[in-house]
């Protein structure tokens, strides 16, 4: 008798999604990818965009123009797509912990998060994950030195907070649309899934939207550091300087040294942030391209990348 767990059963039964749609809503634009799976293997079979209307995510927000627009360019074969918080909505941060239960982690996390939230932990969406062994750490186990002072080795920590308000705003407006909201994603997780997952040495990932600039480093395919930048799309030379500050934090702090920077989202201004780069970096920034098949008349642009991760995240499931 072959024994099969009542997932490979499940699995077996129900029929398989073969369509994914992501969702990247910005302040200037709404993004939308379809991800098609044929034979196993993800295409991008459709993109889309549009204008945001006036003061998305804000405190002005007119959820029926959003709503409106997100009913003109969404035209899935389905119903049910992702999204993603806005980073500047989302507390996300990255601790060095020894991989402890889960009940003596969650003390830590709160306290962790109540540092930066001003809200009781009772109002907020909390999720952790854990990234993998800190590179120092995996260097040190190599050379046969001791794993920590506790003979634990650390591992970095994602932890993610977000006001269950937002998160029930998100729902209630694709609803209202027409459309089910399977997962509220994060928008560092969409682009490893499209730039960073598979990457050896440390890469620097660089969204660049209108107001601002999120960076993502990817150290041997795990993440190990982000940050929102308060500069955006109209001020390259701003956002060369900002991105010298905090590699050059993370050289310093975290013994990360960068070997490959990728841009993706509103990328103007391309040879000016190299030109305020190169000379302190030694490495010249360069347009992301993502590992994945376009398939029709599609072609990529940068601004799509946090879509296409968004609609991965429906194809692997899970976290990540």
């Amino acid at each position: 008798m072959v024994r099969i767990s009542i997932k490979e059963y499940l699995c077996r039964l129900l029929p398989q999604k073969r369509h994914f749609t992501g969702v990247d809503i910005r302040a200037g634009q709404i993004r939308v990818a379809e991800i098609k799976v044929t034979d196993g293997i993800p295409e991008v079979a459709a993109l889309g965009m549009i204008p945001s209307p006036p003061g998305v995510w804000g405190d002005n927000l007119d959820e029926e123009a959003l709503i409106q627009a997100l009913q003109e360019v969404l035209h899935p074969p389905h119903r049910e797509v992702i999204t993603c918080i806005g980073a500047e909505k989302v507390v996300c941060r990255i601790v060095q912990l020894p991989r402890i239960s889960e009940k003596e982690l969650w003390p830590v996390i709160k306290t962790e998060i109540q540092k930066y939230v001003p809200y009781p932990v009772s109002q907020l969406v909390i999720r952790y994950l854990w990234l993998g062994q800190v590179g120092e750490e995996i260097k040190s186990q190599k050379a046969g030195a001791p794993e920590t002072a506790a003979g634990k080795v650390r591992e970095g920590l994602l932890i993610l907070a977000v006001p269950l308000s937002i998160i029930y705003q998100y729902h209630g407006i694709f609803t209202r649309a027409g459309y089910t909201l399977t997962v509220v994603d994060l928008q560092a997780l969409a682009l490893w899934r499209v730039f960073g997952r598979n990457t050896l040495g440390c890469t620097a990932l660089v969204d660049v939207d209108r107001e601002n600039t999120l960076l993502v480093l990817i150290n041997n395919g795990l993440i190990s550091f982000t940050r929102l930048l308060p500069v955006g799309s109209k001020d390259p030379a701003g956002i060369a300087n900002e991105l010298q500050r905090s590699l050059a934090y993370c050289g310093s702090e975290e013994q990360i040294t960068v070997e490959r920077l990728l841009l993706s989202g509103q990328v103007n201004g391309l040879d000016k942030i190299n030109e305020f780069l190169h000379p302190s970096l030694g490495v010249d920034a360069e347009i992301g391209h993502p590992q994945i098949n376009f398939v029709g008349d599609e072609l990529y642009e940068p601004a799509y990348a946090v879509a296409v991760g968004l609609a991965l995240r429906g194809w692997w499931g899970g976290f990540v």
